[in-house]
């Protein structure tokens, strides 16, 4: 059935679409997922005929505390209220402002709905949901998802052109004493299964370890910092363990990440290890509940290079470009029961698969943080056609009145080959020892 849908889809546009399904009238506030059949794009012909009638007001609008007011039905309460209606709990001379922008439609990589075609139909799951045959295929496991699972997967495969390499500055903003703490660091992510743009796809041979994912973080700044690196190896088995190891530069000194330390913020940031893209480990580590949609402003064509507008102090940059657009609403669960956070709550792209806001409570069920993640294309290294990738985003603690933006640039993604020895101890011990 999944694979009939597709095929009609490329017949009738020339191209795959995402999703299939029905969706009901866009209104400004939350739809349950009971009367759902389905997902397709953001909007339907008719929902985005209203959405640009909306737009004649409101895009290139600039937003502050004076008309905030208006726009928080598409905004997370703790940004609508707590940082544009009061900027003056997070600083003491700047009034926090954004900008709207038209939506615009995002297609995948042809990649990806090819392998989404050739894949889709094969997939397995047990009786939890859970794909059984997951290091087997790529693409959009689920085309026409109806479950929360469904779509958490779909989350999972989008592998961000294969292999990519990023430039992050991200600044984290004592708001009392209105200093910041600068990190500056160079991130290289591989998959090595669920491959859809670059080969070698969908996996790379002789990977007998059996791993989903490396990751390579080299950090520059802060000065105690200079020169430490981190290596993460994710494994397919999602009931093994992720494999971190960090080299301290100076202490030329290696040292394995325990487990429980992925709860752990990270160098001085308000952002955990899991907290990378919104989730960034397995997904059935958490349960998951689909509550519906909503519509949200979200900064899915955010160019940092042009738009990120900041002084020394300010907790939250100006000048972010956010749409309108139509997210589903997902409530995530740990399984651990001492696990740092009780429930995450994200707002996810059906078009792009990426989480654009995220909500997190304590073990208490206090709300506690809430972040944003920014995107913008890039276009890929080897085939062309654009990504849609990180671009940044903002990480504030309310409950500490802490926080932080950060910028991604140098980003490139569908990297065609990187040296995979740098995801292993001996690489960080002899780029270490060749830095003093």
């Amino acid at each position: 059935m999944r694979l009939k849908r597709i095929k009609k889809m490329i017949a009738e546009a020339g191209i795959i679409s995402l999703i299939t399904g029905a969706i009901l009238l866009v209104v400004p506030h939350l739809i349950h997922a009971v009367e759902v059949e389905g997902y397709g794009p953001c909007y339907t012909d008719q929902e985005l005929a209203k959405v640009r009638e909306w737009e004649k007001t409101w895009a290139g609008k600039k937003i502050d505390k004076t008309n905030i007011d208006q726009v928080t039905e598409f905004l997370p309460p703790s940004y609508a209220n707590d940082v544009y209606k009061t900027p003056e709990k997070w600083s003491e001379k700047e009034s926090y402002y954004f900008f709207i922008v038209p939506y615009q439609r995002y297609i995948e990589t042809p990649g990806m709905l090819e392998a989404t075609q050739k894949y889709a139909a094969t997939v397995k799951t047990d009786a939890e949901g859970v794909i059984t045959n997951y290091a087997d295929i790529a693409g959009r496991p689920f085309p026409a998802p109806k479950t929360a699972m469904e779509h958490m997967y779909n989350f999972d495969f989008n592998t961000r052109g294969d292999t990519n390499i990023k430039y992050r500055i991200g600044p984290v903003v004592e708001k009392r004493s209105r200093r910041e703490r600068c990190s500056e660091q160079e991130m290289i992510e591989m998959y090595w299964v669920h491959r859809v743009d670059v080969d070698p796809r969908p996996t790379v041979a002789n990977n007998s370890k059996a791993i989903l994912k490396s990751t390579f973080l080299h950090l520059f700044t802060p000065p105690e910092m200079l020169d430490t690196m981190m290596i993460n190896t994710r494994y397919i088995d999602t009931k093994k363990s992720d494999d971190g190891y960090l080299w301290y530069s100076q202490f030329r000194r290696i040292r394995r990440m325990q487990t429980t330390q992925r709860q752990d913020t990270i160098a001085g940031t308000d952002i955990v290890y899991d907290d990378e893209y919104g989730w960034d480990n397995h997904i059935p580590l958490n349960t998951y509940k689909l509550i519906g949609r909503r519509e949200m402003l979200c900064a899915r064509h955010m160019d940092v290079t042009k738009s990120y507008l900041r002084v020394e102090g300010q907790t939250v940059a100006n000048g972010i470009t956010r749409e309108r657009t139509n997210v589903l609403v997902i409530e995530a669960y740990n399984k651990d029961t001492n696990y740092v956070y009780k429930k995450r709550v994200f707002y996810l792209d059906p078009e792009t698969y990426v989480i654009y806001w995220v909500e997190m409570y304590d073990s208490l069920g206090r709300f506690w943080k809430a972040f944003e993640f920014w995107t913008n294309p890039v276009k890929e290294q080897v085939t062309g056609y654009e990504k849609m990738y990180m671009a940044g985003g903002i990480f504030i603690d309310f409950q500490r009145l802490h926080g932080g933006c950060s910028k991604e640039t140098k980003v490139r993604v569908g990297v065609p080959e990187v040296d995979r020895n740098m995801f292993t101890i001996s690489y960080m011990q002899k780029q270490g020892y060749s830095s003093h």
